[in-house]
């Protein structure tokens, strides 16, 4: 997997060692609250989340999944990538970033670069899910180009259902 730029943020492939980064991320009751299970992972999940970021994108190259930093101090802030929903079977780009970081523009960077890498890798169209509360979100995935296509219920989350052609 390759390394990306843009404006202001790095993307690199996730390494073993990004553990302690990834369990303050997604132990975060804050950074989980819109994902399944609406609190922070225990650290043995979180040891398999590392294990499949790692090893994205060795059986299915549209799978790819980038530590996100600042491009200034490569201090990580997140992450970001493309997978598939396996009850759509369509691919969705997804994202996570520390609490500092919000409010920032970064998720909104980060999802561009994202639908840029999803279009060279070929794919044609993009899904994306968001919890109903999270204005947040839905905001970002708007600005990435998203039409919202209503409510569905899916993982135990009332979610907006949306797909965008790339």
């Amino acid at each position: 997997m390759k390394v990306y730029k843009s404006n202001r943020l790095h993307y690199r492939p996730f390494q073993n060692s990004d553990i302690r980064f990834l369990v303050a991320l997604l132990s975060d009751d804050r950074v989980c609250r819109y994902l399944p299970g609406n609190i922070g992972y225990p650290e043995s999940k979180i040891h398999n989340v590392l294990y499949r970021f790692v090893n994205s994108g060795q059986s299915d190259p549209y799978y790819q999944v980038f530590l996100v930093s600042e491009k200034d101090t490569m201090k990580p802030i997140g992450y970001a990538g493309i997978q598939i929903v396996k009850e759509y079977e369509k691919y969705e780009i997804f994202y996570a970033y520390i609490p500092e970081s919000w409010g920032k523009g970064y998720a909104t960077e980060a999802s561009l670069k994202m639908k840029e890498i999803a279009k060279n890798s070929g794919l044609k169209e993009l899904i994306a899910l968001a919890d109903v509360e999270n204005i947040a979100s839905q905001t970002v995935l708007e600005h990435t180009g998203y039409i919202n296509q209503g409510e569905i219920h899916l993982w135990g989350l009332d979610l907006y259902y949306y797909e965008m052609n790339i």
